[in-house]
């Protein structure tokens, strides 16, 4: 009987130590690696959102890219979404880059598609955010406002 209580207790603590663990690693926060640019990108929103959009250029290389739920759930309108650009992605690049991003927001949840075609109805677009931005740092950007009055994404 005192056999199964030792282990019992073991297996218990096990347990806590790997939610602990997990709990830990779920509230800091991604790093960007030395080869990537990364953006932190704060919503505060006055109402959850269908889809955040991207099109982008890093000197000169065009891109674009989306962000959805996989459940094809809102986004909620206070969520922390971090966008990643990798060196090896383009050709030619140096340590430091301009880039130039402009986020266009979906209002309700459209399915995801290649091309980021989704009905002008629902799309409000923002104002260019351009930079001059180093690999291997994280800079922070906000998305403020709502779909009556518009909004705005501010590189903090």
């Amino acid at each position: 009987m005192r056999g199964k209580k030792g282990i019992a207790i073991l297996v218990g603590l096990a347990a806590l130590i790997i939610a602990a663990v997990l709990y830990i690693q779920s509230t800091c926060p991604p790093k960007p690696q030395a080869d990537e640019i990364m953006f932190r990108v704060q919503l505060d929103l006055k109402e959850d959102i269908g889809l955040l959009v991207m099109d982008h250029s890093v000197d000169g290389h065009e891109g674009g890219g989306g962000v959805s739920n996989a459940d094809r759930s809102l986004i909620r309108h206070d969520d922390v979404l971090y966008w990643n650009f990798h060196k090896s992605d383009y050709e030619g690049l140096g340590d430091t880059v301009t880039l130039k991003m402009r986020f266009r927001i979906v209002t309700e949840y459209c399915d995801p598609n290649f091309d980021n075609i989704y009905p002008e109805e629902l799309v409000r677009y923002l104002e260019p955010i351009t930079l001059t931005a180093d690999f291997g740092r994280c800079y922070p950007i906000t998305i403020t406002g709502d779909r009556v009055n518009g909004y705005d994404a501010v590189l903090n």
